[in-house]
C-alpha cells in the first residue's frame, strides 16, 4: 500500500510538471526593444526563441565561407531589428543569393561582450533570424538558410571599447556550395 501511495504521488508531480512546462511563450519583434543586460532570458520573454520555428536549410557538415559579394551588417546595442541601412545591405545580399541556387546559406547571429552568455546567445538569435526572416520575404528559400547564434563567443575585436563592441554586434551571411 505504502508503494502504491508513493508511486500515486510521484505521478501526481510528473504530471503538475508537464503541465506547467508546456505553457506558450510569446516573442516580440520591436525596433525600439530594450533590455537590461544582467537579467536571465528564462525570466525576459522578449527574448526567448519561437519554439516553432520555420523549415530551415541543413546546416550540418561542410564549412560555410564569406563571400566578397555578400557584406554583413551590423546592429545598435541590445537591438536585432532591421534598419533602413541594414535592408538596403540585405537587398544586395538576397540577390546574389539568389542567382546561387546551389547555395546553402548559414546567417550568424554575434553579440558584443556584454551581457550574460545566455542573453547573447539568445539575442544573436534573434538577430539571425531577423536577417533569415528578411532574405526570405525577399525571395531565398527558406529551406536554403539556416541559423545559428555565437552570442558573445567569436569576437573580432577583444577591446573593451565601443568601437569594438560595435564591430562584434552583427549578423554575417555564410555560404556552402551543396554537393549532391
Amino acid at each position: 500500500m505504502k508503494i502504491k501511495t508513493l508511486l500515486i504521488s510521484s505521478l501526481s508531480v510528473f504530471i503538475a510538471l508537464a503541465a506547467v512546462s508546456c505553457n506558450k511563450k510569446t516573442v516580440r519583434n520591436s525596433d525600439d526593444l530594450k533590455i537590461d543586460l544582467t537579467t536571465d532570458t528564462s525570466a525576459n520573454p522578449d527574448l526567448t526563441i519561437a519554439d516553432n520555428m520555420n523549415t530551415e536549410g541543413d546546416i550540418r557538415g561542410g564549412e560555410f565561407v564569406s563571400q566578397d559579394t555578400i557584406q554583413p551588417i551590423y546592429f545598435d546595442f541590445d537591438m536585432y531589428g532591421l534598419s533602413d541601412e541594414t535592408r538596403k545591405t540585405l537587398q544586395k545580399n538576397a540577390e546574389t543569393i539568389k542567382t546561387h541556387k546551389e547555395w546553402t546559406v548559414l546567417v550568424e547571429g554575434h553579440c558584443d561582450s556584454r551581457g550574460t552568455v545566455e542573453y547573447n546567445l539568445a539575442l544573436g538569435q534573434k538577430r539571425a533570424k531577423e536577417v533569415r526572416d528578411y532574405y526570405t520575404r525577399l525571395g531565398v528559400p527558406e529551406s536554403a538558410i539556416g541559423t545559428i547564434s555565437y552570442g558573445k563567443e567569436q569576437p573580432v575585436c577583444e577591446d573593451e571599447t565601443e568601437d569594438c563592441w560595435a564591430k562584434n554586434r552583427k549578423a554575417d551571411t555564410k555560404v556552402k556550395t551543396q554537393t549532391k
